[in-house]
């Protein structure tokens, strides 16, 4: 007396039979003579794979499988006008270009990386090189500050190795171990 009771409105068997089709596509080996009213939801709702095997399973379903490639088409490649014989080769024709594309794509990074790393590794050899070069030959890095001027190898040496010290510390070192 005081409750509200909704109503909910109950689905026609003809919903309910697009609903149970589209929720078991990969089931259906046979439609028959199914009216395309009945399948052509369930249809719209299939993967290309699904599409091609009903297709495969039910010649003539052609004409009717033709609206749901159109909308795999439209959803997958934002393409609204037809382009070749049907919108299946089309979206296969798509499929295939969008392979080439990303394997293009794929292979001019890949080349890239390799350059960038050949690069790099030479540029890293002959810095060592350079560097190594240098060392030997003893020369120093320029001065910042001021003017820059770039100092020679220093071919005065020790001041001890000037005046001989150096070698008579050396043998007087030696003389002492041999007592």
């Amino acid at each position: 007396s005081g409750a509200k009771q909704s109503i909910r409105e109950l689905s026609s068997l003809k919903d309910l039979a697009v609903r149970v089709l589209a929720q078991n596509v990969d089931s259906i080996y046979h439609v028959g003579n199914l009216p395309s009213s009945i399948l052509e939801p369930a249809l719209l709702q299939c993967t290309a794979e699904q599409l091609n095997l009903l297709e495969h399973r039910n010649n003539h379903l052609k004409g009717t499988l033709e609206t749901a490639w159109k909308k795999l088409v439209e959803t997958e490649f934002k393409s609204k006008t037809l382009m070749g014989d049907s919108w299946k080769t089309m979206y296969w024709d798509q499929i295939i270009e969008r392979k080439e594309k990303l394997k293009r794509l794929t292979n001019s990074i890949a080349s890239a990386k390799v350059e960038k790393e050949k690069a790099n590794g030479m540029v890293k050899h002959i810095t060592m090189s350079m560097g190594e070069a240098n060392k030997r030959r003893g020369v120093k890095r320029p001065i910042t500050g001021g003017e820059s001027r770039v100092r020679g190898p220093s071919s005065s040496g020790s001041k001890s190795a000037k005046t001989g010290t150096l070698m008579k510390r050396v043998l007087e070192s030696s003389s002492k171990w041999k007592r």
